[in-house]
């Protein structure tokens, strides 16, 4: 059964984990611990999946309300019977999953549970002395929150933002879980690398800071990075046994894009790339193009790719110190008629050559 795949819903939808949630044995509970082990991301899936079977659970419905229910259910199923699609491999119990779904929508309609107040209880047999202690911060505010951890890093989580960590960030990594976005700034610590899970994207890191953009429903997360370098992964498993081989480094002003559907992952430059080197002047008199993307190149620490032979006779007389990034590239394109495109994370320049009168 590869629980990986299953959404809230389809959790509290299987009579493995609802056995689990409403009557646990060693069995199902060594089981589920050891599931969230391997996959803590699910956290929150598991968790909204556990609260739904327990406020279902405490609703007390009148028998008669059962019965008419079951006649409701029992027509339903003789009605739609004829059109159900052939199983799949992953194929859950059909009734079951609306039952859930209807009793969801009378919760939320009646006001009765809440369902995503997530990580303000504790699984079914833990042992909150041996794992530490869960935080659960979330920023209901118009502003920035800053979270101050053990650790000595900084956090600024923005509005609707969830950010779940243990107490004292105890263990061999210093783990967080994060939805929605904000900034970190991580304390250097070679020997605990400090790891952020969002929404099936993993970024380490030693020390640095970084931006993750990881909104529920959005279709992509973002990092990106200000200082430092981070490595990105999606969080799946794959044949050679390391995640992390997967993925990709990244260094100050690129940005990973991790698509959802497909679980593709991307590398480009951030929407706003900044200075590395404020001191370097772009007051070029007849430099060659060479002189120039090297200065911009070393300036905003990216790499600019060009035929040099091409664009050997190519000069430029400007003075470009109050331009962005994307500006002084498009003033010397249109100077030297020539376009750019920005290609894993490069810049790379398509030139016809230049002349000499």
């Amino acid at each position: 059964m590869n629980y990986y795949q299953y959404n809230a819903v389809d959790l509290a939808a299987d009579d493995y984990f609802k056995q689990w949630v409403c009557s646990p044995t060693s069995e199902t509970d060594a089981f589920w611990r050891a599931f969230l082990k391997d996959y803590p991301e699910r956290y929150y899936e598991v968790e909204e999946a556990r609260q739904l079977i327990i406020g279902l659970h405490e609703i007390q419905r009148p028998p008669m309300l059962i019965d008419k229910e079951e006649a409701i259910w029992s027509r339903i199923e003789q009605t739609l019977i004829e059109s159900r699609p052939a199983p799949e491999p992953r194929t859950l119990n059909w009734r079951q999953t609306w039952k859930v779904a209807a009793s969801l929508i009378l919760l939320v309609g009646a006001g009765w549970f809440g369902l995503f107040q997530l990580g303000l209880v504790g699984f079914p047999g833990s042992d909150p002395a041996q794992e530490g202690k869960w935080i659960e911060v979330v920023n209901d505010a118009n502003h920035l929150m800053q979270v101050q951890l053990a650790d000595g890093s900084r956090v600024e989580l923005k509005k609707g933002g969830h950010l779940r960590y243990r107490e004292g960030l105890v263990g061999t990594q210093r783990e967080v879980f994060l939805i929605g976005e904000a900034f970190f700034n991580v304390r250097k610590n070679p020997q605990r690398p400090f790891i952020v899970y969002s929404s099936g994207l993993v970024t380490k890191v030693l020390g640095t800071s970084f931006r993750v953009n990881a909104p529920t429903e959005a279709p992509t997360v973002t990092v990106d990075v200000k200082t430092g370098r981070v490595s990105v992964y999606p969080d799946q498993p794959n044949q050679s046994g390391d995640p992390e081989s997967t993925g990709m480094v990244l260094t100050p002003n690129q940005k990973a894009v991790y698509r959802r559907e497909g679980s593709t992952l991307s590398k480009t430059l951030t929407d706003e790339p900044r200075l590395l080197n404020p001191a370097q002047p772009f007051d070029f008199d007849d430099a060659s193009a060479g002189h120039v993307f090297a200065a911009i190149a070393q300036a905003y620490g990216i790499e600019i790719i060009f035929d040099e032979d091409v664009m050997q006779q190519c000069t430029l007389t400007m003075n470009l110190d109050h331009e962005d990034l994307f500006q002084k590239l498009d003033v010397i394109c249109k100077v030297l008629d020539a376009h750019y495109k920005v290609i894993d994370a490069q810049i790379v320049i398509y030139s016809k050559g230049c002349s000499r009168p």
